[in-house]
């Protein structure tokens, strides 16, 4: 097995050199090894390799993590990175090494995960290859691509304004503009008549869905979140925070010129809607001509651009439908049932806050995965880790389905951690308990869409001894609880794992303990003494709260 040592991870904030204009605005971006766009742009490795990368955080008034989105981990939920989840914020000066497999193959892509950074720039693609499927598709190049929504004013800003008693119903920033590649210049693409490009696709967003359309070419799915499906045709694909797709295009054999667009849909924003011109972003695309075995120039014959701004969305890909290529049927009998619901409520002199189960998720004074591996058998109790965590402690091989409802007039993208999950069902309304209504042979993900008053379920078999989180990925929902911490086989996890000395030492940096149960202590607590003692909502409210921000 190869070792690869990456690029290690500088992280600088230098408000007075590192700018950056993608829309035209010059903002501060927090920079990577000084650059951002980060060069290189991609972690890239193959399935197996050991990914090692050392990150150094020289922000100076920030804290940070790194979470490798749609990895495993397995053997390494040490180095997952939710910050409160596996490990404390790396504060300025200090170092922190995450090593892992990369497992599993597929297109992901790597960001901070301390309270609202990433859309402040600190996010990049990671391709994990699998070179025998990627062979099976016979694709005459890979592209990469990803899209992202766009603030002009700062993270801390947002966490700020968001958590405040001010904002009674919950408003959310709209973005000043929509990005690929952190860029509102397209890249143009050239295909050549009847050649197979494999497009991989990754949503960097914050907040918002995009959805992409190749003029006169037929979109083919062939996976999702990194997990293979049965190849699916469509016009159009709506990808959501988090979210990834592979598709094929075929080069076109008939057309001289087209296009391709992205464009931000406006079903999650709760202010402005942006005008066309901000919310869509066109690509250019030459085709070889078939008698001259020439590209036609812009001085070409050719219809009129196919999509425009004033474009509309038409025959968009269900992604529940899809069929996984393994064609694992759906898990049956399932023995840990969890019960979710998009609950937000304005609490009087704390603000409004959101939960999927009894209460907001509120970050720990321990790191939940250091008291599942300190606390001994009291690691099988829910009060070890605080109601404020949304603990849900699952058993070695349990088969965990989560029902979410969304009574909500929004949709929200839902990401598990350590796991690809079973699309079991979706829908609008309720699900009427009918198990034969159910995919199958679902689709699987990481992440996945529930709709504006609707429903999904998801299964899952809890192989994979660890903490892992399970939040909205609308970066804002998660500061403000949308989250809830599967304590998953916290028995075997104590036999199998280790913590390394730096999650330890990196607490104690943070000035937040390292060891015991939610309190800080390894002791057995109550339900009434969890809730006295450890964090939630009503004893952790500060009115300065400026995310990862260091204000004191």
């Amino acid at each position: 097995m190869e070792t690869r040592e990456f690029k290690s991870l500088c992280f600088t904030e230098q408000t007075d050199t590192i700018q950056a204009a993608p829309d035209g605005f010059v903002r501060p971006v927090i920079s990577v090894n000084g650059e951002w766009p980060y060069v290189p742009p991609t972690i890239e490795a193959d399935v197996g390799d050991t990914i090692v990368v050392n990150t150094y955080n020289d922000l100076g008034n920030e804290t940070t993590s790194i979470h490798f989105h749609g990895m495993y981990q397995n053997g390494t939920t040490a180095t997952d990175g939710p910050v409160g989840v596996s490990q404390c914020g790396i504060t300025p000066g200090n170092f922190f090494q995450y090593r892992f497999i990369a497992n599993p193959a597929g297109t992901f892509w790597w960001h901070s995960h301390e309270k609202a950074q990433y859309p402040d720039g600190i996010r990049g693609k990671m391709i994990i290859h699998d070179h025998e499927w990627e062979a099976s598709l016979e694709v005459h190049e890979q592209i990469y691509l990803s899209i992202s929504d766009w603030w002009h004013e700062q993270s801390p800003k947002h966490v700020h304004d968001y958590l405040s008693p001010e904002n009674t119903d919950g408003s959310l920033p709209t973005p000043d503009s929509f990005l690929l590649n952190d860029s509102r210049q397209p890249p143009h693409f050239r295909l050549e008549p009847n050649k197979r490009y494999l497009i991989r696709i990754v949503s960097f967003a914050g907040l918002v869905c995009g959805q992409f359309q190749f003029a006169n070419h037929i979109l083919t799915v062939v996976a999702i979140d990194g997990k293979p499906v049965h190849p699916a045709d469509t016009e159009t694909i709506a990808i959501c925070a988090g979210q990834s797709y592979d598709v094929i295009v075929v080069g076109n054999d008939h057309e001289a010129r087209s296009n391709y667009i992205f464009k931000m849909t406006t079903d999650m924003l709760t202010g402005r809607i942006p005008s066309n011109r901000t919310r869509v972003l066109i690509g250019d695309v030459n085709l070889e001509d078939i008698n001259e075995g020439e590209v036609q120039g812009d001085d070409a014959s050719f219809a009129p651009l196919l999509l425009n701004f004033n474009w509309t969305a038409q025959g968009i890909l269900d992604d529940a439908t899809l069929v996984a290529l393994d064609n694992e049927p759906l898990y049956k009998n399932p023995t840990k049932r969890i019960n979710f619901r998009t609950n937000q409520v304005y609490y009087e002199g704390i603000g409004t806050r959101i939960s999927i189960g009894e209460m907001p998720w509120t970050e720990p004074r321990v790191p939940s995965l250091l008291s599942a591996t300190t606390t001994g058998p009291l690691a099988l109790q829910n009060t070890t880790y605080g109601p404020g965590a949304a603990p849900y402690v699952l058993r070695h091989h349990d088969v965990v389905e989560i029902y979410m409802e969304n009574p909500q007039i929004y949709p929200h993208p839902m990401h598990l951690h350590g796991h690809h999950f079973q699309i079991g069902g979706r829908g609008l309304g309720s699900w009427d308990g009918n198990e034969d209504s159910l995919y199958p042979v679902p689709a699987k993900r990481n992440t996945v869409t529930i709709p504006a008053f609707g429903w999904f379920l998801i299964r899952f078999r809890a192989d994979n001894p660890g903490v892992w989180f399970f939040h909205c990925h609308m970066d804002l929902h998660i500061v403000g609880g949308m989250a809830a911490t599967m304590i998953e086989a916290p028995d075997v996890l104590q036999r199998q794992q280790n913590i390394p000395i730096q999650n330890l030492k990196g607490c104690a940096a943070d000035y937040e303990c390292s060891v015991g149960a939610c309190n800080c202590r390894i002791n057995a607590l109550s339900e009434e003494e969890s809730n006295e003692e450890c964090n939630t909502i009503f004893n952790t409210n500060n009115p300065e709260n400026y995310g990862a921000l260091i204000t004191s």
